[in-house]
């Protein structure tokens, strides 16, 4: 079937404008997206916003973060708090996965064997931030972000952020191959400040 062809009235340059009627299966198509975002629109916004993809990643998000407190909260309270992780740090078990997660999170900043470089030595017996495992376990969570470290909570499961702790514990006392200068305060065995 031939498209039905008007001629319009003026030529230009020898040139006939033509007035094609579109092809019927075009027309189809551009009738039913119209009626399509006709229903789309109020029912994804307005009576089913939740199917949206904000909203699905919103309750992602959600879900993330109530799965990680409810981690927190089933560690029970004798076993929280500096005693506990005193008790999981001697209790050993943690020495692999968290020489891996050092070697990926935090090498970059305090060297391979902790002798610092960007971030201070944990070989030595000075911290800035306290020396107790409940310490080091806030600065991996909530960073220095006046000193350029990164809040590692939201990357890093709790039990991969204790690890970290307990490694970077294990590390006091050994030498590296280069020790960067002692930072913060003196601290003993037991991370408590000493009076110099």
């Amino acid at each position: 079937m031939e498209d039905k062809k008007l001629e319009h009235e003026h030529d230009f340059d020898g040139i006939v404008e033509l007035d094609n009627d579109l092809p019927r299966w075009w027309l189809g198509i551009f009738w039913v997206t119209i009626a399509v975002a006709c229903f789309y629109v109020p029912y994804y916004h307005f009576m089913k916003p939740e199917a949206l993809p904000i909203a699905a990643y919103e309750a992602e998000v959600a879900a993330i973060t109530a799965t990680r407190e409810a981690a927190a909260a089933a560690i029970p309270k004798e076993e929280s708090g500096e005693e506990g992780l005193l008790a999981r740090y001697k209790a050993g078990g943690w020495q692999e996965s968290a020489k891996t997660d050092y070697g990926m999170f935090c090498m970059p900043c305090h060297a391979t064997d902790g002798g610092g470089g960007i971030g201070p030595n944990f070989t030595d017996d000075y911290y800035l931030h306290g020396g107790k495992l409940e310490d080091m376990v806030k600065v991996i969570n909530e960073g220095v972000p006046a000193k350029g470290m990164v809040p590692w909570k939201a990357t890093l499961k709790p039990q991969q952020i204790e690890n970290l702790a307990f490694f970077i514990r294990d590390l006091r006392g050994t030498t590296p191959a280069t020790a960067k200068e002692p930072q913060g305060v003196k601290v003993d065995e037991a991370g408590e400040p000493i009076a110099e």
